[in-house]
C-alpha cells in the first residue's frame, strides 16, 4: 500500500511539473508576443479555484498532471479536430491582432517551440544542479573481471583484463559508462573498442535484450573488477567495530586469499553471519581482525557494512553546465538510436514506458531520495521536450513543421490539409499510447505476480 501511495505521488509530482512547465514555455512566449491568453491553468478538468488578471483566468483544476494553455484564435474555425491535447479546448479566430493566428510565422514558431525548450533548459540545469552538490560515482574501472561463456562479450572475444575504452565511439571513463552504452543498445550491434596487454583493439558485440527492474536494457555478461579495497564503513556496523578504515584492502578471509570483492561477498554468503577473521592491508603493513556475527546472510548489507570507494565530484557553475549539456547529449543521443530501432524493426515498443512504468519508476526514485529524484525528472524532461520536438501532427513539432513548410511555399496550406494531416496524426498516436499502454499493463501485472 506504502509503494502504491508512493507511486502516485511521484508520478504526479514528476510529470505533473515536467508537464506544467512545458505549459509555462508556451504561456511566457505567447505573452511576450502579445497573444491574449485566455486560460493557464495547473491541472486539468473541473475549475476548482482561481483568479483573472489581464484577460486570462488563472486557475486551479481538478486532476494534478500538468496544465495547458488555451490561446485566443488557436485555430481558424472552431473544430474539435484540430485541438491539442496538452492545452484544452482550442479557441476560434476571429482576426484580432492580439490572436494567435494573427501573429507572423516566426513569433508563432517560436510560441510553439518554448514549450520543448523549457523541458530542455530543465533537464540541463537539473543536472547541473547536481554536478554542483557533488556527483557520487563508485571507483569501478572499466575492466573486464569474467566473461560469461556463451554470452555477447565472451562471443565477442573479450576476457579478462580487458579495459573497454570507447563503445560506438563514445569514451568509456568507468564502468558505468559501459553499462549505460551496452544496456541503451540491446539487440543492437556495437563497436567497442579494448585495450589488451598495452595494445588497442576492436571488435562487435550485440548486447542481448533482457527484462530490467526498469524496462527492457542490453546485457553483454561483462562482470566488472571490483577490488576488495574499502571505501567507507557503516556506523556501528561489524565493519567499523573490526576496525576498518578508508583505504584498506582485504588480503584474505577465513585463510583463503582475496583478489576481488566478488571473492569476499561469496565466502560471507557461505558464512550465513558467522564471525570471520580478516587480513587486512593497511599501507606497508598487514593486520588480522574478526568481522562479527550477524543474524544470517544480509542482502541488503552483504558485506557487513564495508562499502566500495565512492568518489564525489563537485562541479563550479560553467563546468556543471557544460557537463550537464554533455550527459543530455549523451542521453538524447540514445533516444535517437531507440527510436530509429523502432522505425527499423530492430527494437520494441516495450522499450517505451507507459504511464504504469513511468509511476513505479518516479515512486522507486522519490523512495531513493532527492537526488535520485531530481536525475529522474532531468532524464523525463529531456525526453518530453524531444519528443514533442518530433514532427508529429497534433504534437508541438507537427505544428512547427506546418509552420515551416508554409514558409517555404510562401503561403498557407488549406483548412482542409491542416485538418487531415492533425487526423492522421491523432490516429497513429493514438493506436501508439494504445500499444504502449497495453504492453505497460502487460509488464507490470506479471511483475506484481513475480512479487
Amino acid at each position: 500500500m506504502h509503494d502504491i501511495l508512493t507511486n502516485t505521488a511521484g508520478f504526479i509530482v514528476v510529470l505533473g511539473f515536467l508537464v506544467f512547465a512545458h505549459e509555462s514555455g508556451h504561456f511566457v512566449a505567447a505573452k511576450l508576443f502579445g497573444v491574449r491568453v485566455l486560460v493557464y491553468s495547473f491541472g486539468f478538468g473541473k475549475r476548482l479555484g482561481g483568479f483573472r488578471r489581464g484577460g486570462t483566468d488563472y486557475r486551479l483544476s481538478l486532476i494534478p498532471l500538468g496544465g495547458y494553455v488555451r490561446m485566443a484564435g488557436d485555430i481558424p474555425e472552431d473544430r474539435a479536430t484540430l485541438a491539442s491535447p496538452l492545452e484544452g479546448a482550442d479557441s476560434p479566430a476571429t482576426g484580432a491582432p492580439d490572436e494567435f493566428l494573427s501573429k507572423p510565422k516566426w513569433q508563432r514558431f517560436i510560441i510553439l517551440f518554448a514549450g520543448p525548450f523549457m523541458n530542455l533548459v530543465i533537464a540541463i540545469a537539473f543536472l547541473a544542479g547536481l554536478a554542483m552538490h557533488g556527483i557520487p560515482s563508485t571507483l569501478i574501472e572499466p575492466i573486464v573481471d569474467e566473461a560469461t561463456p556463451g554470452k555477447p562479450a565472451a562471443i565477442a572475444g573479450l576476457t579478462r583484463g580487458d579495459r573497454i575504452v570507447r563503445v560506438n565511439g563514445e569514451p568509456i571513463t568507468d564502468f558505468e559508462d559501459l553499462r549505460l552504452a551496452i544496456g541503451m543498445n540491446a539487440g543492437t550491434k556495437v563497436r567497442v573498442e579494448y585495450v589488451r596487454n598495452g595494445q588497442t583493439r576492436v571488435t562487435t558485440l550485440t548486447p542481448e535484450r533482457v527484462d530490467g527492474e526498469f524496462g527492457p536494457v542490453g546485457r553483454a555478461g561483462i562482470a566488472p573488477l571490483l577490488l576488495p579495497v574499502i571505501g567507507s564503513t557503516a556506523p556501528g556496523s561489524p565493519a567499523e567495530k573490526a576496525g576498518l578504515k578508508f583505504g584498506d584492502r582485504i588480503v584474505a578471509a577465513n585463510g583463503t586469499p582475496i583478489e576481488k570483492l566478488d571473492t569476499f561477498y561469496r565466502i560471507l554468503e557461505q558464512t550465513k553471519g558467522a564471525p570471520l577473521t580478516l587480513d587486512v592491508a593497511r599501507g606497508n603493513s598487514t593486520f588480522r581482525t574478526t568481522l562479527g556475527a550477524t543474524k544470517g546472510f544480509d542482502r541488503e548489507d552483504p558485506a557487513r557494512g564495508v562499502y566500495a570507494p565512492v568518489k564525489v565530484t563537485k562541479y563550479a557553475l560553467g563546468p556543471a553546465i557544460s557537463y550537464s549539456i554533455d550527459q543530455n547529449r549523451r542521453m538524447l543521443k540514445y533516444t535517437v538510436l531507440t527510436i530509429g530501432r523502432l522505425f527499423r524493426a530492430e527494437g520494441s515498443v516495450k522499450e517505451l514506458s507507459g504511464p504504469l512504468s513511468i509511476a513505479r519508476i518516479s515512486g522507486e526514485m522519490m523512495r531513493r531520495g532527492f537526488r535520485e529524484m531530481i536525475a529522474l525528472m532531468a532524464m523525463i524532461s529531456l525526453q518530453l521536450g524531444f519528443m514533442n520536438l518530433l514532427p508529429i501532427p497534433v504534437l508541438d513539432g507537427g505544428h512547427i513543421m506546418v509552420l515551416i513548410v508554409e514558409g517555404i511555399a510562401r503561403r498557407d496550406l488549406s483548412l482542409r490539409v491542416k485538418e487531415r494531416i492533425q487526423q492522421v496524426g491523432f490516429a497513429a498516436l493514438a493506436a501508439l499510447m494504445i500499444v504502449v499502454m497495453y504492453n505497460d499493463v502487460i509488464q507490470n501485472v506479471l511483475r506484481f505476480r513475480k512479487g
